[in-house]
């Protein structure tokens, strides 16, 4: 399955969240071969990705500026598993066109946030358009990912999100007819695209 790109429309004024959670997942994901090999020993392997390091958002309300982005984003935001917490963006000079740099809280992450202000028809309104810089990793649109693949259950662990870091990985316990695997998600670039493979019993950039 190939990883898609939001792009916003020609024409419209509208906040596009671009390579948020994109999930590339191979086809042969729930078949014999994301099975742990037979015989294998070791310890059960820890569910999850690399340690992440939660960021907590500023304690004062958003201002006029943020509230309506993070209004938008939040709906974009949901629909791939994730909850917006806060979005802080600096303060806006008023000129159009322009461009910001914000910063967004996803699930105890912070990560960066693009915004470019246009002019709407005849000067009437401003607009704005405003993306990702990177991708997010959401669990639980993981573990629905894996459940589309055809396990009866999927568990990530308890981190709800991930930084999109080239290499990393993310370790899920899956079933199917009462047998319990192990898969590792590989990610695969910055947009959050991975792929899906068994556990063969070691992991990298833990």
């Amino acid at each position: 399955m190939r990883a898609r790109t939001a792009r916003s429309r020609p024409g419209l004024l509208v906040l596009v969240v671009a390579a948020l959670v994109m999930l590339a997942a191979c086809s042969d994901a729930p078949s014999s071969g994301s099975q742990r090999p037979s015989g294998s020993s070791g310890p059960t392997p820890a569910l999850g990705g690399p340690p992440v390091a939660r960021a907590t958002p500023p304690d004062h309300a958003m201002d006029q500026l943020e509230r309506p982005v993070a209004v938008r984003l939040a709906r974009q935001v949901a629909r791939q598993g994730l909850t917006l917490e806060y979005l802080d963006c600096p303060r806006w000079d008023g000129t159009v066109p322009s461009r910001m740099s914000c910063r967004a809280y996803v699930d105890g992450l912070r990560t960066g946030v693009d915004v470019v202000f246009t002019r709407a028809v005849q000067g009437k309104a401003v607009g704005f358009d405003a993306r990702l810089a990177r991708g997010v990793i959401a669990t639980r649109n993981l573990e629905r990912t894996l459940r589309g693949e055809g396990w009866a259950s999927a568990d990530c662990g308890d981190v709800p999100a991930y930084p999109a870091r080239s290499g990393s990985e993310i370790v899920c316990r899956v079933t199917r007819a009462g047998r319990t695997q192990y898969v590792v998600a590989t990610v695969k670039d910055r947009a959050g695209a991975v792929t899906i493979a068994g556990y063969r019993g070691t992991t990298t950039k833990r």
